[in-house]
Formats: structure tokens, C-alpha cells, sequence
């Protein structure tokens, strides 16, 4: 098949959870079929573009609408008082459709794969087959956000967005020939809503060879979190963690330090460091921190979808601690891949049971690495996806030879 990807920026390098994903499935397609992306970039980006075109047939670009922080905040701010949502009017430029446009005139593409419902606004030529990539369902997480936020700018601003997008949304599900979600409960919500399209489920994955136990020494009084620390539900964890977590593990185990580990940071993250924690930030490789701790946590309190750093965790072999929606989504078990506690108390009495007990966190980790080798490969995973992209280009043949 010939494949067209849409993403809203380059998946590349690969390292946080949407680019994973859109990377992983670019290359795991590419080794049978002609996949082309089209995606906004940034000024500076010609090695990452060369980069990813490398794995598929061609890549092509436009211009970010909101190249930096500054005037995303404009536009956020001046959304509030709009129809359309900023979701969608942060990703909506006429270069875009303008580009998109002139590609599926030159090419004859038997699919367009939008990843995530916020790039499915692009009006596609009549005959075109569609599916629409949800990473996560996003009015789901605004949702989750304006129950969870304390500050009443931010609750209203999600209250507004929640509101708009779940329409805009739904939809892009009815608009597509096809959807693609995440985990099967997502699967639940799409088909109560359209239950006629079809849907498949292509679970977030992990390169199993890449996150693999390696011979580290583990430090048992380090605590790991990982994650695109500008991303609000990041950002929440690790503020959650330190303040009303951390102190009841340090009553317990007084020289513990908690490492921060992620790219992009704003200021109410790099402030957290104190004598018990550690901002670390963007590292061209997480593997040593995550390999040599004591535990990883996952203490994630908003969020739709599921977590890549779940899945990385488990295929190392790591003692991880998570929220019940931290881990959403996964096929995992409490006491038999991880550890699963919601409160801050009970989940530092989690975090120090792992640090506590090595025979504990091995046996964690043991039946977490099997658990994504049987079932979170991406090879299968995009193997699944391929076959689903197929069956949905031939239903649209045979309907339109009727």
C-alpha cells in the first residue's frame, strides 16, 4: 500500500511517548509498503527531517503555526473566546492543507493515517480513505484535567476545552473509514458512540530488544520517574510525588533521592529540586537511570490513553509503582507485574515495599518482562495495525462498488 502519515510534528528522535509511537509504526510499515509523513517542523530541524526520512519513502514539512511557548499561550488564551477549539486551531495552518492538497493530487495513496484527532481537521479529496490514529481520547484527559486541577484558570480553560473538542472529536471518529485506539476499554467508549466504524485496537508497545535488563548496579535508595516534563500530566506527577508522596518515603528511608528525568521542564518542575530531589532533565538515553533504580513510579493522576513509561519499565525488568490510571489500559496485574496504589500514602508505602524487599522487585520485574514480551511487541503490534488498515481500504472498495 501507499501510506501517508499526518502528524503534527516529527517523530524524531523517538524519545516521548507520541513520537515513539508515530516512529515505531512509520518504520514497522515502511519494511512492506510506501509510507510518506507529512508533519509541521520547527527552524533547525533538517537532521531530524533527514533522519526519519531515512526509515520511510519521503517526509514533507510545513512550517510550526506556534514555533515557541509564548505564543502558544496567546493562542490559548484567545481560543477561550472561539467556537473552535485550540486543539484544533493550534494545529490548523492553510500550508498544511495547502501541502496535503497537493500531495494526494500527485500520489494516489490507499490510505491517510491521521495520528491523533487534533490533525484529522484536514479536508482529504473525495475517495480518499481515512483512519484516525487516537494515541489517546483527548477530551477524556481534558476531562481528567479540569476535575484534577487546582488552579481555576487552568480548570476553566480545560472546562472550555473539554467541551469543544469532545465535539470536535466525535467527529473526526464519524468523518473517518476507520479509528484506531489504544487499549480496549477506549475501544468500549469509540463503538458506544459510533458503533458501526470500525475500530481496532493497537496498543502502545515497547522495543523489547532496546529496554532490556542490562548488568547495572541498583541503587536502592533512587526513585526514577520518567516523561516529556512540559507535558501537564507530568507535570502534575512529579509536583504530586514530591510534595505529598516523597515525604512519607523519606520518614521510612531518609537518603532516598528522587531523579526527574525528561526533556523539556518548565520552571515549576527544575523548582522540586531540593535535598531529596534530583532534576536531571533531558539525557540522550534514560536506560541508566531507569536500569539503576530502586524503583520507578508512574504517579499519574490525569491522562487518557496508555503509558509508554509503563511499558519501558516493565521490559527492564524494573520494580515499578503506579497509579490505577498511571497504568490504564495495560494488562497488568497488582502484586504479580507491579504495584498499584492511588494515595499518597499508600503509594509511598508501594514505592518503599519495592525498595525494601529486591526478591520483591525481581519478581516484579521478571513476570513485567514476560508480560510485554507476549504481548506489547511493536513488530505485532504494527503487524495487527497493517492488517486493519487493509481490511478498512477494501470495505471502502466494496462499498463503493455497490
Amino acid at each position: 500500500m501507499r501510506i501517508l502519515i499526518v502528524t503534527p510534528s516529527i517523530p524524531y528522535p523517538p524519545n516521548w511517548g507520541f513520537g515513539i509511537r508515530v516512529f515505531q509504526i512509520v518504520r514497522e510499515l515502511s519494511r512492506r509498503h510506501t509510507v510518506s509523513v507529512l508533519c509541521y517542523s520547527n527552524a533547525g530541524e533538517e537532521a531530524k527531517i533527514a533522519a526519519l526520512a531515512e526509515v520511510c519513502h519521503s517526509v514533507h514539512t510545513v512550517p510550526a503555526r506556534l514555533p515557541n511557548a509564548p505564543a502558544k499561550r496567546v493562542a490559548q488564551a484567545l481560543s477561550m473566546f472561539r467556537r473552535r477549539s485550540f486543539q484544533i486551531a493550534g494545529v490548523s495552518t492553510r500550508e498544511m492543507q495547502q501541502l496535503a492538497t497537493e500531495l494526494l493530487g500527485a500520489e494516489q495513496f490507499d490510505v491517510v493515517q491521521f495520528e491523533s484527532s487534533q490533525m484529522a481537521w484536514l479536508e482529504l479529496p473525495a475517495g480518499v480513505v481515512s483512519v484516525v490514529d487516537e494515541h489517546n481520547i483527548e477530551y477524556e484527559l481534558l476531562q481528567r484535567m479540569y476535575q484534577t486541577e487546582t488552579s481555576r484558570l487552568r480548570k476553566l480553560y480545560n472546562w472550555n476545552e473539554f467541551r469543544k473538542f469532545r465535539r470536535e472529536e466525535q467527529t473526526s471518529w464519524r468523518r473517518a473509514d476507520g479509528c484506531v485506539v489504544t487499549s480496549d476499554r477506549e475501544q468500549v467508549i469509540l463503538s458506544d458512540i459510533e458503533p458501526d466504524k470500525p475500530v481496532h485496537v493497537a496498543p502502545n508497545g515497547v522495543d523489547i530488544e532496546y529496554f532490556a535488563a542490562g548488568d547495572v548496579m541498583v541503587d536502592p535508595d533512587s526513585i526514577v520517574f520518567t516523561g516529556l516534563l512540559h507535558y501537564r500530566p507530568n507535570i502534575d506527577a512529579v509536583t504530586f510525588f514530591t510534595k505529598q508522596i516523597l515525604p512519607h518515603i523519606v520518614e521510612r528511608r531518609p537518603d532516598v533521592v528522587f531523579s526527574i528525568v525528561g526533556l523539556g521542564a518548565p520552571s515549576e518542575v527544575t523548582r522540586l529540586a531540593g535535598p531529596n530531589v534530583r532534576f536531571v532533565g533531558e539525557v540522550p538515553d534514560i536506560r541508566p537511570y531507569a536500569l539503576s533504580a530502586g524503583a520507578l513510579v508512574v504517579p499519574l493522576r490525569m491522562g487518557s490513553g496508555t503509558r509508554l513509561k509503563v511499558l519501558d519499565g516493565l521490559a527492564m525488568q524494573k520494580g515499578l509503582v503506579s497509579t490505577a490510571l498511571g497504568c490504564e489500559g495495560i494488562a497488568v496485574v497488582d502484586g504479580q507485574h507491579l504495584l498499584v496504589a492511588d494515595g499518597a500514602e499508600e503509594f509511598a508505602r508501594a514505592v518503599v515495599s519495592v525498595l525494601d524487599d529486591r526478591r520483591l522487585a525481581e519478581e516484579l520485574g521478571r513476570n513485567g518482562r514476560a508480560l510485554v514480551e507476549a504481548k506489547y511487541s511493536w513488530v505485532s503490534i504494527v503487524e495487527g495495525l497493517e492488517q486493519f488498515l487493509t481490511r478498512v481500504v477494501d470495505l471502502r472498495s466494496s462499498q463503493e462498488l455497490r
